[in-house]
């Protein structure tokens, strides 16, 4: 036995600094993981006080890092097409309150913030994305897009609701048990092409607005003028 290792040390002794090897490859795998698991994103969609229009959606930061909401994207599915609306704001009327009419703002860890009741946000995301109120939606995505400290991407969750029409008032039933994180490189680098498209868009539409009143202001002039 004794001369047998004496003829093999070499190779046993090998063996064991690759055995040593792995074993710790597979320990920094284990940190490693560990650690970029804490440090992910976790956003929770979730509705309270019932199931009507007047439930709210709550989104909340479930992560270890702190997060800042920058956009919240509606889909709705009305007679088998897709409507897309950007309802991260609504239309304040007093600037004073702007930030109270903004789902805009950080999350630190555990923080929730109130997105506003379901029943207003279908409605809002219906007149934006220029369709009638009493349009009846069948099915209801809400996607709330954030910036992470971790992520160098963007980072966003969705949930689904299908809506019934059935009663009085609308339903919302959720469509999935648990908020779905979108992690997919692709899928978010796609969401923040929807948002630059939505902020060019809107850009356009204050330049155009301004060109408008600005025309009718030179118009009106010469008319005062002559008056």
């Amino acid at each position: 036995m004794l001369d047998w290792l004496a003829q093999h040390g070499q190779i046993i002794t090998t063996g064991v600094q690759i055995l040593t090897a792995l074993v710790w490859i597979v320990y920094l795998h284990i940190l490693i993981t560990g650690f970029r698991r804490q440090k992910r994103s976790n956003i929770l969609l979730t509705r309270v006080a019932g199931n009507k229009d007047r439930a709210h959606l709550m989104v909340g930061n479930m992560g270890a890092e702190p997060i800042f909401v920058s956009a919240v994207m509606v889909e709705m599915l009305v007679d088998s097409d897709t409507h897309t609306a950007f309802i991260t704001d609504t239309d304040a009327q007093d600037e004073g309150d702007a930030l109270g009419h903004s789902s805009q703002g950080p999350l630190k860890s555990a923080e929730h913030r109130d997105l506003g009741a379901l029943g207003d946000i279908t409605d809002h995301a219906l007149s934006v994305a220029g369709l009638d109120t009493g349009t009846q939606v069948e099915e209801l995505v809400v996607t709330v897009m954030a910036e992470g400290t971790y992520d160098a991407q963007l980072v966003a969750a969705r949930q689904g609701y299908w809506i019934n029409h059935e009663t009085d008032r609308r339903l919302f039933h959720p469509q999935w048990t648990r908020t779905r994180q979108i992690r997919k490189r692709r899928t978010r680098k796609d969401l923040l092409g929807q948002l630059d498209d939505h902020l060019r868009n809107e850009a356009q539409d204050v330049r155009r607005s301004d060109r408008d009143a600005t025309g009718h202001d030179a118009a009106a002039a010469p008319a005062k003028a002559a008056a």
